[in-house]
């Protein structure tokens, strides 16, 4: 009898290992199966668990762009020159930028000069270190848990240190937050803190397997149990390979982050909710502006570029969910995400070409042109047809135009083969997504707007979207341009008056209710009733209430915004209710040492209280961090107060370099 059942049990085990097989082993033809790590269940492990069976990948990859994107700021990580660097001058701001080792410790410093007097000296320790260093090396500095980056870029290609792109044209020093939408496409999976913008709880040192593989908690936990797939044979659905995927979920992968421009999330989504093997716009949309005789090409645009080529039109005509090797183009064909591109065998490049264009057939294009030749004088086909030159956004730098064209039609050092001269701005266009909504469009203009470029056009044409959308609905507040984005709207207009007025008489109060926890709608309707102090004192008393209020809903629902949290405490200073607001900034401080506005509204706070030496000192670290701070002008009235003339007027004299003539009148040396 138990023989007989010890049969019957391994018959039940042979046929349940068959199907498992089978269920695993699923032909894509057939069922068309889903990769099983596509589901929350599925989690993240980590480089480190992919090492173990896939060691020579891993060694390669390492050496690759990816691998090397995000270090911590180390010797051994740096590209970046540092023998006879001259400091880097900001003419617009006159300040002075440069970098240096102290021991193992990279710092950047910034000061600012008259005559032969340092009147500005700061210096900030580098945390991490941004880039592979192919192109460039940027840095990362870290106030407290908070990451921002530093003023001050290494120019890998022309071996120069500069100021970091953007920064040429508004300085923003120490003080541009690192955030999620940033590290997402810079590290492994990054993960921020809850209430947070800039504050981590993971922080990944370079992209890693799972950026392209998705999490692979599955995949681990199966092969330690001895689940293995031959896959010569047949598809391992635990884990995505992007070989298995659909040539669009393929180009997918890569514009994830190969795709520049203004991320538009869909409702509900958050960046790290992208996952390989899914649709791109089902997580957010992309914009790009749109140009009229235009035809340079931003860094991270290869996606974009690479699919407007007829090579890529042409090959992949087809179903959007199959994908056959011999037919589709994408970005594997060329690229092995696993060996870096300058260890890439260029033949590689060639064959690609090849593939499709044989120079050797009769009819051929390519017929009097020699690759075997052009290769042994150090060229190939991309040479030609997608060639290297200076890129928009990001100066000193120079990568390949992924735009494969017969001939080269971009060319910046003889603007007459091209119209980049004078470019005409006409709009939006959604780069990942045919039919985008008229939300999403309304939303993608508002934030271009606040994020990349305050042009006129951009606000115009969300004008135009709002009215189109305004006629076909009853309610202002139940339109498909919700409430939020309205706010947004007019608070990039500072239509300060009409955001009260739509806030207050036009929404509902479920409508008010369900925006308790959106954070910036809370803050842009406190700076509406911050700024609009009306004349009457008994309205004024009450918007500064109102302020306040919104001001402390906005920090609630975002309590690690230290920006929001120098607000809220600001407008309590400057309501003399500087008892409750003390506190709040004590602790602010503790989290963020170096933010300016918390330390301006401590100073306040002890001057008040008449503690003399604590605000004198307070607001001098302030003026540590920002030669144009106002903590310039409380320190006038500080040293005036405490019988200290000289130095009041050594104040008065440095604000009069950069301070507004009229508020200076009320002192007189």
């Amino acid at each position: 009898m138990k023989s007989r059942q010890l049969i019957i049990s391994l018959a039940i085990i042979g046929i349940s290992a068959v199907a498992l097989s089978l269920w695993f082993n699923q032909s894509p033809k057939t069922s068309e199966p889903t990769f099983r790590n596509l589901g929350d269940s599925a989690t993240y492990v980590g480089i480190q668990a992919c090492k173990g069976c896939h060691s020579d990948k891993h060694a390669t990859f390492l050496e690759t762009g990816m691998g090397m994107s995000f270090h911590k700021a180390e010797k051994a990580y740096s590209k970046a020159n540092f023998v006879g660097v001259k400091p880097v001058y900001d003419k617009k701001l006159n300040l002075y930028y440069f970098p240096y080792w102290e021991n193992e410790s990279l710092y950047i410093q910034e000061f600012r000069l008259n005559g032969r007097d340092t009147i500005h000296n700061r210096r900030e320790k580098i945390t991490h270190i941004v880039g592979s260093g192919q192109h460039t090396n940027s840095h990362f500095w870290t106030d407290g848990e908070h990451l921002y980056q530093a003023p001050l870029t290494f120019y890998t290609q022309k071996g120069i240190w500069d100021l970091p792109p953007g920064y040429e044209e508004f300085n923003t020093r120490f003080n541009r937050k690192i955030d999620i939408e940033c590290m997402s496409c810079h590290t492994g999976m990054p993960q921020i803190k809850p209430g947070a913008v800039n504050v981590f709880e993971k922080l990944p040192l370079g992209i890693d397997c799972e950026r392209c593989h998705g999490p692979g908690s599955l995949h681990v936990q199966e092969k330690s149990n001895g689940i293995i797939v031959d896959t010569r044979k047949h598809t391992d659905w635990s884990i995505v390979n992007p070989k298995r995927l659909p040539w669009k979920l393929q180009v997918d992968i890569c514009q994830r982050c190969h795709l520049q421009g203004n991320n538009v999330l869909k409702p509900g989504k958050k960046f790290t909710d992208f996952r390989p093997g899914m649709h791109l716009d089902s997580i957010f949309t992309v914009y790009m502006p749109t140009y009229k005789g235009d035809a340079a090409f931003v860094m991270a645009g290869h996606a974009e570029r690479f699919q407007m080529s007829k090579c890529f039109k042409g090959s992949n005509k087809g179903d959007l969910n199959k994908y056959n090797a011999n037919i589709n183009f994408t970005c594997i064909n060329c690229h092995n995400p696993h060996v870096s591109v300058r260890k890439t065998n260029q033949e590689r490049f060639n064959q690609t070409c090849v593939s499709c264009h044989n120079p050797n057939t009769i009819k051929s294009k390519l017929k009097n042109c020699s690759i075997t030749e052009s290769m042994r004088r150090g060229k190939t086909c991309v040479n030609c047809h997608m060639p290297s030159s200076d890129t928009r956004d990001i100066p000193h730098v120079s990568i390949h135009d992924h735009y494969i064209s017969k001939t080269n039609a971009f060319n910046p050092k003889n603007p007459k083969k091209s119209a980049i001269l004078s470019p005409t701005l006409t709009g939006l266009h959604a780069v990942n997504n045919q039919n985008p909504s008229n939300a999403e469009l309304f939303q993608a203009y508002i934030t271009y707007f606040e994020k990349f470029d305050a042009n006129a056009l951009y606000m115009k044409e969300a004008q135009r979207l709002l009215s189109k959308e305004a006629e076909n609905k009853e309610s202002v507040t139940y339109a498909s341009i919700g409430l939020e984005a309205q706010i947004h709207y007019l608070y990039n207009l500072q239509a300060f008056s009409d955001m009260i007025t739509l806030w207050e008489d036009k929404a509902s109060d479920d409508y008010r209710d369900a925006l308790l926890k959106d954070a910036w709608t809370q803050y842009r309707v406190a700076v509406a009733y911050d700024k609009l102090l009306p004349s009457q004192s008994t309205n004024a008393e009450t918007h500064k209430a109102k302020a306040i209020q919104f001001y402390r809903n906005a920090f609630e629902a975002m309590p690690l915004n230290t920006d929001f949290l120098a607000e809220y405490t600001g407008a309590m200073v400057r309501a003399l209710r500087t008892e409750e607001a003390k506190p709040l900034i004590l602790n602010g401080l503790k989290h963020q040492p170096k933010h300016e506005g918390l330390l301006l509204n401590l100073g306040y706070c002890y001057y008040t209280e008449k503690q003399w030496a604590l605000a004198i000192n307070t607001y001098q670290k302030a003026l540590s961090l920002n030669p144009e701070s106002q903590a310039t002008l409380s320190l006038i009235d500080l040293y005036i107060a405490v019988g200290q003339k000289d130095k009041a007027k050594a104040m008065y004299n440095r604000a009069k370099q950069w301070a507004d003539p009229a508020i200076l009148r009320g002192w007189s040396f």
